[in-house]
């Protein structure tokens, strides 16, 4: 019995705690950023257009990089989010009535990405994990004047009601990849990391007056 009690005391703790706990810095960082260009009134709608375009670099640079390896490449199929991005764009665009400069995008060179798939499933946690700040982003924004119902909002709209459930997926498929890859928790964990910090170079790279 003593045996017993003390290995749960020493029981290491999951991958999705580990994950909270050793980004929670990286991911407060970001959300600082993020609630400076978005929560202002009234919002800049040139910022958020650079922003859906940089996102959607980044994304477009991410996502190829997850498809190379075979555990992502699946989660991928239900999981691309290139085209919420696409659909924001042409709105703000015609909503602005000029198409945002492409000057900010990011090339791979420029990026820390994934090279093994430990890592790719540290990026598919933070992308995944955006889905559920996004319904906070979304009540905040779909105030302003700019927008009607999702119109220029796709993006954090997300899976929409299906958010919880995706998440929920996700984070049962990440601890069966764990479980078929032991030792793989440090990769993912750095890999989390690596993408919050690609995250804060992209968002600081959005100038707001």
């Amino acid at each position: 019995m003593t045996d017993n009690v003390t290995a749960c005391r020493v029981a290491k703790p999951d991958i999705a705690t580990r994950l909270r706990r050793e980004t929670r810095d990286a991911h407060c960082r970001i959300e600082a950023v993020m609630s400076d260009l978005l929560f202002t009134a009234p919002l800049d709608l040139q910022a958020y257009q650079h922003m859906l375009q940089l996102h959607r670099s980044y994304y477009e640079l991410v996502e190829t990089r997850l498809g190379q390896f075979q555990s992502t490449a699946a989660m991928m199929q239900e999981r691309a989010k290139l085209s919420w991005l696409d659909s924001d764009i042409d709105y703000v665009e015609r909503k602005t009535q000029q198409p945002v400069a492409h000057s900010g995008s990011y090339t791979s060179a420029a990026l820390a990405l994934p090279d093994n798939e430990a890592l790719a499933w540290g990026f598919l946690y933070v992308f995944e994990g955006a889905t559920l700040g996004g319904a906070h982003i979304l009540d905040k924004l779909r105030h302003q004047p700019h927008f009607k119902g999702r119109s220029g909002l796709r993006f954090f709209h997300s899976y929409g009601p299906n958010t919880p459930m995706m998440w929920r997926g996700f984070q049962l498929s990440l601890q069966h990849f764990v479980a078929a890859n032991p030792g793989s928790e440090k990769q993912i964990i750095h890999g989390a990391n690596l993408s919050f910090s690609n995250m804060y170079t992209l968002m600081k790279g959005v100038q707001v007056d």
